[in-house]
């Protein structure tokens, strides 16, 4: 059984999703993993533990994390930290979908064939667990019973263009939780924002390195969801101000 968390982030052109996967038998020394370096943050820099990472904010020089002020260029090394702990979490893994923002459905189905092509390999199954506020049951529900992919060599051995492989590996209904009350999809959100800054860098933000904060990530991305790109990231969008 694995635990996956999913969280978005986006600019209003583009919607970047970031799946989490956590092995359910080590749940527990994943959270005290996050935790530490939590803990650490608050040690080193005064920051809250329960101060909620939301990215954007966090990167925007947003809220109150200490009870001095915390400066944006060191905002950004901690999150860079807090990236660094979710690379080295045990046994995790990580898939990564950009889109269009008009075509975040879509974004969210690739997301899910992944997940479930994922699960398969592994001969496991999954609970979904993502950020309140988006609502995607009935796209789950949908694909539980028709899920057409197309042939990647343009046509099955039967001759179709398209199979119709219904997504039998994610159980229940997608799980909605606060954010501020889950660190692993504040993690999730992390990784996403990552991707948004690598995909459509910023100034303002590159400045600190946070164009090159994703990199971090690649000892758990799961680069078979799409050969395509080095690093398995599964994207209709046209790259012009990607990094390298």
């Amino acid at each position: 059984m694995h635990f996956v968390y999913v969280d978005d982030s986006g600019d209003g052109n583009i919607a970047c999703f970031s799946a989490l996967i956590v092995p359910a038998d080590g749940w527990r020394a994943s959270l005290d993993h996050l935790l530490g370096a939590r803990r650490a943050m608050r040690e080193s820099d005064g920051i809250r533990v329960k101060s909620e990472m939301h990215a954007t904010d966090w990167n925007g020089g947003k809220g109150k994390l200490a009870r001095h002020p915390v400066s944006k260029e060191r905002r950004a090394q901690l999150f860079d930290y807090f990236l660094s702990a979710i690379a080295t979490l045990p046994s995790a893994q990580l898939i990564n979908v950009a889109v269009s923002s008009a075509q975040q459905e879509r974004g969210f189905n690739f997301l899910l064939n992944r997940i479930n092509t994922n699960m398969r390999v592994a001969g496991s199954q999954a609970i979904i667990f993502c950020d309140e506020g988006k609502n995607y049951d009935s796209l789950r529900r949908r694909m539980g019973h028709f899920n057409f992919i197309p042939s990647a060599v343009g046509h099955w051995p039967d001759g179709r263009s398209s199979r119709n492989i219904p997504i039998d590996r994610i159980l229940e209904d997608i799980i909605y939780r606060d954010s501020a009350k889950s660190i692993f999809i504040q993690a999730a959100d992390a990784c996403a924002y990552a991707l948004l800054r690598r995909e459509r860098p910023i100034p303002s933000k590159t400045r600190y390195g946070l164009d090159r904060s994703f990199f971090i990530l690649e000892p758990i991305m799961v680069k078979r969801a799409f050969r395509a790109d080095p690093y398995g990231i599964v994207s209709e969008v046209a790259p012009p101000f990607r990094t390298a």
